[in-house]
């Protein structure tokens, strides 16, 4: 189908560049000067990270990835002060795992059919068990593991990103005479 000119169709309007031309008092167009923008010396004062004033100095030589003219490094952390107020204990957690998961699994017995099911319950429990510590502004991720206890062996790994000043992790493995459960809690600090 061809489009004709009788068709409607959108019609896009943009400004027009202004010019760098400028109107005398005679009504006669004269040209301006093309001069680079540069800040005023208020301007540079308050821009930190812009280059300085010998720039045909600074050309060829390699620059940090930090930043211009930066004499150290800094991490998010210490530039803003995200620091929690009070560290999360891992010993501390631990022991509320392990407390959590000997109440529930004492006597249990490995059903491969509800497993899922009550993995998915036991984190939860555990990550209300760990809320209840008081720990403020910390993201609780709880991972669980049941199975069978066999003769065969069991690997798990994560991997994470995270700040190892204020992270942490703790874990605890139950085991009784049919089930085993490994449990991992990562505690997250959230600003």
């Amino acid at each position: 189908m061809e489009i004709g000119q009788d068709s409607v169709s959108p019609h896009w309007t943009f400004p027009k560049p202004k010019s760098n031309r400028q109107r005398s008092k005679s009504g006669a167009m004269r040209r301006l000067p093309e001069t680079p923008m540069k800040p005023t010396g208020s301007q540079q004062a308050q821009r930190p990270w812009a280059q300085s004033k010998n720039e045909t100095q600074d050309k060829g030589k390699p620059r940090s990835r930090t930043g211009l003219g930066a004499k150290e490094p800094r991490t998010m952390d210490s530039a803003l002060g995200l620091q929690p107020r009070r560290m999360i204990s891992a010993e501390e957690v631990s022991m509320v795992i392990k407390s959590v998961l000997e109440k529930q699994l004492q006597d249990a017995e490995y059903d491969a059919s509800g497993s899922h099911q009550r993995a998915l319950e036991l984190a939860q429990l555990v990550k209300e068990a760990v809320k209840a510590l008081g720990y403020e502004r910390y993201k609780l991720v709880c991972y669980i593991v049941l199975g069978p206890v066999s003769q065969g062996d069991l690997c798990c790994c994560s991997r994470s990103v995270w700040n190892p000043t204020s992270d942490t992790y703790a874990e605890y493995v139950f085991r009784n005479q049919s089930i085993f459960a490994l449990c991992v809690v990562y505690a997250g600090y959230c600003e």
